[in-house]
């Protein structure tokens, strides 16, 4: 327990040894940073996908946020790597738990993943191979969204719909396309410190986006997208988003408005260019969700990442911009989207 912050530390040995009886030091490539609270089940899933990478040299590194004990799951989770647990004795939030798991982690890249998500198999070696043989400082993956809980290993049969985005730094300017839990990245920490690198628990929600915008505006990093599927992104009825009446549904919409709208201002662009203009394109998404659920009808499924699919075939001219708030609308309102692919033209 350290006495200052009230955290439960492990000693960081691996619940399970590597080989034999005998543990095997082996240093820690990569970190993978997962916070918790309350959902066990799919925490062991999630370090179970972890396990399935096949690779050595992985730290994990679980945060507890002040939810019930999870030190019976890591054993049935993750063989044969170190597992270190830190347990907060009460809720902090995902950004200051990502950010406690910054702290301890001693890879040289660091990598990101929910606990209710899953790696696909071979997602660490790619990112980490593409991270070690070229110059960009983090990677994302495709992302496989799922309606419902999938098996750690496969890939969800029947889901159409992808976080599939190519990079665009401006395009990252006007809204979040990388999700938190497809980075891998440097680990700046490995050889100077850097508290640059930590996400803003100030902010409710959008915390990933406004960590990128400051490695990619205040840093000069670069990302690079890997065109394979890497994670799945599981978007359940149980998602804040998603469940409660359509008052907690109006309340979320609002707080998601009103941290976007404190991102952007902290990355101001010139009024009249293109990222501007379509930062206005996104307040127009807002306020039709808004408008239509003062009607008592719900958004369409997914229908966030399928605005974020017009919007971004939009903005890189695979969408004529005149037609972006009609798509809008009918992706945001109609139970059958007509979003463009984001790997092609339509």
């Amino acid at each position: 327990m350290d006495r200052d912050t009230g955290v439960a530390i492990s000693t960081g040995k691996p619940c399970y040894p590597t080989s034999g009886s005998a543990e095997v030091a082996v240093a820690a490539t990569v970190s993978v940073i997962v916070p918790t609270r309350d959902r066990t089940a799919q925490l062991a899933d999630a370090l179970r996908s972890v396990a399935l990478q096949g690779i050595r040299g992985i730290e994990v590194v679980v945060i507890n946020d002040g939810g019930a004990d999870v030190a019976g799951v890591l054993p049935l989770g993750v063989r044969g790597m170190t597992v270190r647990l830190l347990s907060f004795p009460r809720s902090r939030g995902p950004a200051a738990a990502r950010n406690a798991g910054l702290e301890i982690a001693t890879g040289r890249f660091v990598a990101f993943l929910d606990d209710d998500d899953l790696y696909l198999p071979g997602h660490l070696e790619r990112a980490l191979a593409a991270l070690e043989h070229s110059g960009t400082d983090a990677v994302y993956a495709d992302c496989v969204l799922s309606g419902a809980r999938a098996v750690p290993g496969e890939i969800p049969a029947g889901s159409p719909y992808r976080y599939d985005f190519p990079y665009d730094p401006d395009m990252l300017s006007v809204a979040n396309f990388v999700p938190t839990t497809a980075v891998v990245a440097r680990n700046p920490a490995h050889t100077a410190p850097a508290s640059w690198f930590r996400f803003d628990p100030e902010l409710p929600i959008l915390v990933d986006w406004s960590l990128w915008l400051r490695l990619v505006h205040d840093r000069g990093w670069s990302f690079t997208r890997l065109s394979e599927p890497g994670v799945v992104y599981h978007r359940e009825p149980a998602d804040a988003s998603l469940a409660g009446g359509m008052a907690a549904r109006v309340a979320w919409l609002s707080q998601y408005e009103d941290t976007y709208r404190t991102v952007i201002a902290r990355w101001p662009v010139p009024p009249t260019g293109r990222v501007a203009r379509f930062r206005r394109h996104a307040l127009t998404m807002f306020a039709i969700a808004h408008e239509h659920l003062a009607t008592g009808a719900d958004l369409a499924p997914f229908a966030y990442e399928e605005a974020l699919r017009v919007l971004h075939a939009g903005f890189t001219g695979r969408l004529e911009e005149d037609r972006v708030p009609i798509h809008l609308s009918e992706v945001l309102t109609t139970r059958t989207t007509t979003a463009p692919s984001a790997a092609a033209p339509r």
